[in-house]
């Protein structure tokens, strides 16, 4: 009943309401597993701040993996998290980071950044900051344009900098600030991961996500609210890095639609600064 109440609110309800209750949600499904798991206790509950479903361990290991077998992290790496959300990477990224190492992450919720510093409060090397960003699905009040937003690090001072399922919920004029962005703050040979929907022909959409047009260069699930889930076509993708003076390493496709060949859900990109 729970389920689909949800499901039913989400055409109508304000995304803000939508995913409260999609996170409060999968919090109660997740009692269980955090009941029997002391180590799990400490996990942020997604009622606060939703970042999607799936397993918070899991997916945060996942995600650091993929960072280093195809983006080339280091436990010597200045770290820049784009978009951290309730620190689902910063959770594995922290030990491997402690000695040589440094991560900060910002995200446009005050609650996750909150979350985030209280969990990492004894680890100096991991900084959080909060930027009040808009955005229409996570923060439709926030003061500052997504193009007018400056990352919150100095020039050349980052290794490795990391996007994952941001650009998913930003228009392709923010997409293409925040790779410009990526590109100033990175040193000569730092490298810029992210995750996407890349559309290409044959990969334009999928049982689960059905894109539908919303202007020439993305498509959307709902038109109502554009940034619940954007997908942005391919070359406009490469074009957007090689315009930043970026070079892309690799593109692996994920499982989002047919054709997956690496076990992410969404597109990955690597690029690299000359």
């Amino acid at each position: 009943m729970a389920s689909w109440l949800v499901r039913h609110l989400a055409g109508y309800a304000p995304p803000a309401l939508r995913r409260g209750l999609a996170g409060a949600l999968m919090d109660f499904r997740s009692l269980n597993s955090r009941l029997s798991n002391p180590g799990r206790l400490r996990e942020p509950w997604s009622f606060i701040h939703n970042i999607g479903d799936g397993d918070f361990q899991a997916i945060g290991a996942q995600l650091k993996h993929n960072l280093i077998n195809h983006a080339g992290l280091l436990g010597s790496d200045h770290v820049l998290d784009i978009g951290c959300g309730n620190g689902r990477v910063a959770e594995p990224l922290a030990p491997l980071l402690r000695d040589e190492g440094s991560y900060v992450g910002f995200d446009l919720s005050r609650a996750a950044i909150r979350m985030s510093r209280r969990r990492f409060v004894d680890q100096p090397h991991m900084r959080f900051v909060h930027l009040d960003v808009w955005n229409g699905e996570y923060n439709p009040a926030g003061r500052l344009a997504e193009q007018e937003t400056a990352f919150p690090v100095a020039d050349r001072s980052i290794d490795l900098a990391f996007a994952t399922s941001v650009f998913t919920h930003m228009r392709m004029a923010a997409v293409r600030h925040y790779i410009c962005e990526s590109a100033r703050v990175l040193k000569p040979g730092g490298r810029l991961a992210f995750t996407c929907f890349a559309l290409q022909q044959g990969r334009e959409a999928s049982d689960k996500f059905n894109f539908v047009p919303f202007d020439e260069t993305s498509a959307v699930i709902d038109r109502r609210t554009p940034e619940r889930a954007i997908a942005h076509r391919r070359v406009a993708l490469e074009a957007a890095v090689t315009e930043a003076g970026l070079k892309i390493r690799c593109e692996l496709n994920g499982h989002w639609a047919p054709g997956g060949n690496y076990d992410g859900g969404q597109d990955l990109f690597v690029a690299e600064k000359a």
